[in-house]
């Protein structure tokens, strides 16, 4: 991390409050967006996109990772990571604070004319409210020195898929009209419960329709099985007296056949007693 004297008080990237609080506002700038987003994506959290926030962090400079364009470098499985930064002093770090600068870029933003209003700089609100974007990890370092602040904490979010500049951000209409067939609208964002990349961990435990009727089909078997069972019983109450019945007999007639056996057997030393007498 940076030489931050008091890096105790910034929240390390992996923090499930951390995580909780900057997924969340993500989520409920996106979900409010004015016009209504027709196609904004529910966003989650991704650990690799969190360390590469915290790796550029590390270098305590302003200034664009300049890893994001290249392939594999940001992420193992995304190209073309999408970043928001921000800067102020360590001790009066908040993420909402963060997010909220970003979020104040809207009022430069024409959506009409999908152009920043004189030239003020509103990449950091595109890329807060980009429609295709559904993964943010972020992280705070603690820096000696970032321009004239001193013990200064650098915030950086990075998203997959990345924003650009090339369009509107997303699309106006009715919210969620234009998700996916098999998204659930969620706080008023598209969000496909049931697909997770291979590679998250840990993996959000979910169960699609596949899993609903395999658990469904189970459970009505092995009710079938025991309705059978009692039906069976109800109808031969006796089955099981009968199985006693035979296995009492198979016992009796291995001790009468034991029995005969060592009859045989004395029999024939007593007439090989009477032999050797003779």
């Amino acid at each position: 991390m940076g030489s931050g004297l008091k890096a105790k008080f910034l929240p390390h990237e992996e923090d499930v409050d951390f995580i909780n609080e900057y997924v969340n506002l993500h989520n409920d700038i996106r979900g409010s967006v004015f016009p209504a987003g027709s196609n904004l994506r529910f966003m989650t959290w991704d650990v690799a996109l969190s360390r590469t926030a915290r790796a550029w962090g590390k270098k305590c400079v302003y200034q664009r990772n300049t890893h994001l364009d290249k392939a594999h470098e940001s992420h193992p499985v995304f190209n073309g990571i999408g970043e928001n930064m921000w800067v102020g002093p360590e001790n009066e770090f908040t993420a909402s604070l963060a997010i909220q600068s970003w979020h104040e870029e809207k009022k430069s933003y024409n959506f009409q004319n999908d152009t920043c209003v004189e030239d003020n700089d509103c990449s950091h609100y595109i890329q807060l409210v980009w429609d295709n974007s559904y993964k943010v990890g972020c992280a705070v370092t603690p820096c000696q020195r970032i321009g004239n602040i001193h013990f200064a904490a650098l915030f950086i979010c990075n998203y997959a898929p990345g924003g650009t500049l090339t369009r509107r951000p997303y699309q106006a209409g009715a919210v969620c009209s234009r998700c996916g067939n098999a998204d659930r609208c969620t706080d008023f964002l598209c969000n496909y419960q049931f697909w997770y990349p291979p590679w998250e961990v840990p993996r959000p435990l979910v169960c699609d329709p596949l899993c609903i009727f395999t658990i469904f089909l189970r459970g009505a078997c092995f009710v079938l099985c025991i309705v059978v069972v009692l039906v069976i019983q109800s109808r031969f109450p006796d089955i099981y007296s009968e199985k006693q019945m035979l296995s009492a007999s198979k016992t009796f007639s291995t001790e009468e056949e034991m029995k005969s056996v060592e009859e045989e057997s004395e029999s024939e030393e007593a007439s090989e007693e009477e032999e050797d007498e003779s």
